[in-house]
């Protein structure tokens, strides 16, 4: 029997009954519906952790977990405690407004996000690898990438800004801090 916490991956829960899928769609059906796919899910899925999937899908951990435990048998462990998840400030950082458009660098991924068929994660930590000091780089993307501000804080360095520009666009800065 599986032991589930707020850290557990998503891909472990996953396909244990197939109705998991169908309950983290439906918490946000925008965010999650590339699970459907199967090689959109074996992108995703380990990449996020449950109390990264309770934050997008607006519902409290402990909820997520007992609603996952009902679908699947699986034991929610006591006493864990909830991870504080990094997220974008509600207001642009000054190094954002101040960023030129003729320096910063751009990925455009939403023509593999209309496809499905790529992961996006490649050429994005490429790019970020490949930043230098106080350089900005811009991600346009057809979702708020909560899962890569993970990434990112493990990463270190980095400071990020996103903006909803449309209902299925999102700007999204990256910068690496400075040398001090």
């Amino acid at each position: 029997m599986i032991r589930i916490t707020p850290q557990t991956r998503l891909n472990r829960v996953l396909d244990l009954q197939p109705d998991v899928v169908a309950y983290i769609v439906a918490l946000n059906p925008h965010d999650f519906a590339r699970l459907r796919q199967p090689l959109m899910r074996r992108f995703m899925s380990p990449r996020i952790t449950l109390s990264r999937v309770a934050a997008m899908g607006h519902v409290p951990v402990a909820e997520l977990l007992d609603h996952i435990a009902a679908l699947t048998g699986a034991v929610v462990a006591e006493g864990e405690l909830e991870p504080v998840l990094p997220q974008s400030s509600r207001e642009p950082p000054a190094w954002v407004t101040a960023a030129d458009p003729r320096t910063t660098h751009t990925i455009n991924l939403l023509p593999l996000d209309a496809t499905l068929t790529t992961d996006p994660l490649l050429p994005v930590i490429t790019a970020i690898k490949e930043l230098t000091p106080g350089a900005v780089l811009l991600i346009k993307h057809q979702w708020e990438p909560q899962p890569l501000y993970d990434i990112w804080t493990k990463m270190g360095n980095l400071a990020w800004f996103s903006a909803q520009i449309s209902p299925t666009e999102w700007w999204i800065w990256v910068r690496r801090y400075p040398d001090e």
